[in-house]
């Protein structure tokens, strides 16, 4: 494991502590005290638990410049990656809003730009970090009883020409017994690695339904994703996080169950190859009785790869009568890979359904074999099979154009692995 030294990070906190001193006339007493606070905390180190597996200061100090440049990006890529799809979207250039770039075609969407205020979940030190260096905060919104016809699709485009390091913010507030579908992806024109350290909020009220896709594939990233689901009684929610490329890629998940009646499912795939580490972290936060969640995540890893999967589960004491399921799956395809999976429990209720588990292992060879010798490729058997594993995780997408490019995404991928 890469081990970080004192004079590494303090080196790195000096880069980063000049680029905010840089940009000191633009920040608020907010955005001050989040600073002070992530200088407090420090960055992770391996010995921190939260970042055991996943030395990101190490990288950074490696990979990335912490400059404060105003230079605008040149957008030389098309932003939307879902072709034939009509959406709403919302666009980022290196961590900036795009009023220019963004388009909103149901009405019933609102956006507002406001200042980048601090949130009681800025806990993380990214999370700090990311409410240090924001210019903004987009505040999207839907009302009440609005089925939002099509998809918002977020879209970070990066320019390392112009910048390695980013800070989107955002939120969404869906109103009661409203629809909201979210897609959020990197489009990125990288010579070299980028950091991008996003904070996203996302409230749904009484009755009201999320579907909240997060597509990874950008080869040169380096990432913290800190993402949180606030739910109310009778909500619904859906959230998919596939991760295809990278670097190194940190997604801190949380769902935070605040009603009763509440339904949510989270759903996680990682394919590794190469070097790439994924770090996935979800916490479902059970306050209320009555309400269910299920977590599926997967990993398929080949080359050097590295996977992380640490979830947790707290059912609190009002928390009655909940079910909440948690699983993750791993196949190794060489001996360099590695996997750490850490499922986690902590139930103060005692009339609930809870449970958890992990596997790690190699392909199925009895499968295999089964397949070949039915004159199936040995590729096209590896290929089938990793197929099927993977697929669970993207088939309660409802969008059939959506779950069509992920589909390919995914494919495309197996088909490298294999």
């Amino acid at each position: 494991m890469l081990m970080e030294t004192a004079v590494e990070k303090r080196n790195l906190l000096n880069d980063i502590t000049t680029a905010f001193a840089e940009r000191k006339s633009a920040v608020n007493s907010d955005q001050q005290t989040s600073f002070d606070l992530f200088l407090e905390k420090g960055l992770p180190s391996s010995k921190s638990e939260e970042y055991k597996f996943a030395p990101i200061a190490r990288t950074l100090e490696k990979s990335i410049q912490f400059t404060t440049s105003e230079a605008s990006a040149s957008i030389t890529k098309e932003l939307s990656i879902l072709s034939g799809l009509e959406t709403n979207l919302i666009v980022f250039v290196n961590g900036r809003f795009s009023q220019e770039q963004s388009r909103i075609i149901d009405r019933e969407l609102q956006l507002q730009r406001t200042g980048p205020a601090r949130m009681k979940e800025d806990i993380d030190p990214f999370s700090l970090l990311n409410h240090s260096f924001a210019n903004e905060t987009v505040a999207l919104s839907v009302e009440a009883n609005i089925e939002l016809a099509h998809p918002v699709v977020i879209a970070q485009y990066v320019d390392t020409t112009a910048d390695q390091f980013s800070n989107p913010r955002w939120t969404c507030n869906i109103g009661k017994s409203s629809n909201v579908a979210i897609i959020e992806y990197v489009v990125a024109n990288a010579g070299e690695p980028y950091f991008a350290n996003k904070h996203a909020s996302i409230s749904v009220a009484e009755n009201a339904g999320l579907e909240y896709i997060t597509l990874q594939a950008s080869a040169q990233e380096v990432s913290v994703n800190n993402s949180f689901i606030h739910l109310a009684s009778s909500a619904r929610a859906s959230s998919f996080t596939f991760t295809v490329d990278g670097q190194f890629v940190r997604n801190n998940l949380h769902m935070i169950i605040d009603g009763q009646g509440v339904d949510g499912h989270l759903y996680g795939l990682y394919l590794l190859s190469n070097q790439t580490l994924a770090d996935n972290h979800t916490v479902v936060d059970h306050r209320q009785p009555n309400s269910n969640s299920n977590e599926l995540y997967k990993g398929v890893m080949r080359g050097s790869s590295k996977g992380v999967f640490n979830g947790k589960i707290y059912v609190r004491p009002d928390a009655q009568k909940t079910n909440a399921f948690q699983s993750n799956r791993n196949i190794l395809l060489s001996d360099t890979a590695t996997v750490n999976t850490k499922p986690q429990l902590e139930i103060w209720a005692d009339d609930v359904k809870c449970s958890h588990g992990c596997t790690a292992g190699q392909l199925d060879e009895e499968a295999l074999f089964y397949l070949r010798s039915r004159g199936i490729s040995k590729d096209m058997a590896m290929g089938m099979i990793l197929y099927a594993f993977a697929a669970e995780t993207m088939a309660a997408i409802k969008n059939e154009t959506v779950k069509t490019f992920v589909d390919k995404l995914i494919s495309g991928k197996l088909q490298q692995t294999t």
